[in-house]
């Protein structure tokens, strides 16, 4: 996603500073550098921020697994476990990204935990002993399949409201010479801002598109 993000970001750059007033163009342009670099890291951060709470933590007893989340304490027998997909990534430790492991229930549930979560390996290698049958699958819930479909759309939908924009504003630039009443000050810096909000609007969901993709190919 990080790779993917930064040719988004010197696109953006190069629409806001050759085609937009240079009084918003230089700082737009900068600005979604930046923001296309950070936003897919601080969304996947974020996402498992709030997905897990501040003290998330599992749990094994003799009839299946539980989870505790925000203060809840959610229960599932082993015959409830759909599938378990546990994967070496072989990335930092640090942050977690080393090792992954993925449980799907039957009631639509999804359960992700990292190498950040205490005797991580130990929890899934057990999942893996009480579920064989579950090993390397993996159930879709809704929502994700909605996204997967909702995001492109929304990715397109942005960029095209984008280049709109940026289309006005050059045709306007280019009328001036001919006479032709130009957009007030007003008029360019909503222009502008609307082609900021988009932009961000189609990072976002192209970053969204790219992460449930990687998911679905990672946990396969």
């Amino acid at each position: 996603m990080l790779i993917a993000s930064v040719p988004t970001g010197v696109l953006a750059t190069l629409i806001a500073t050759n085609w937009i007033p240079t009084s918003f163009g230089r700082v737009m342009g900068y600005s979604l550098v930046v923001v296309a670099v950070a936003l897919p890291l601080a969304i996947t951060q974020l996402t498992k921020a709030l997905r897990g709470g501040f003290a998330e933590s599992y749990e094994i007893h003799e009839y299946g697994l539980a989870q505790v989340r925000w203060g809840t304490r959610r229960t599932w027998t082993w015959e409830q476990v759909y599938g378990v997909v546990v994967t070496e990534k072989g990335g930092s430790p640090r942050f977690g990204w080393d090792f992954g492991c993925l449980v799907s229930l039957r009631d639509g549930s999804r359960l992700q935990f990292n190498g950040l979560t205490r005797d991580a390996r130990v929890l899934a290698e057990t999942l893996k002993s009480r579920c064989p049958q579950a090993v390397g699958l993996q159930h879709d819930s809704r929502w994700q399949v909605i996204f997967l479909w909702l995001a492109p759309v929304l990715a397109v939908a942005f960029g095209w409201t984008a280049w709109w924009a940026v289309n006005l504003i050059r045709t306007n630039d280019a009328q001036e010479p001919l006479g032709v009443e130009p957009l007030s000050d007003g008029a360019l810096g909503g222009l502008s801002l609307l082609i900021l909000a988009c932009g961000l609007g189609c990072i976002a969901a192209t970053t969204v598109t790219i992460a449930l993709i990687v998911d679905r190919i990672r946990y396969r």
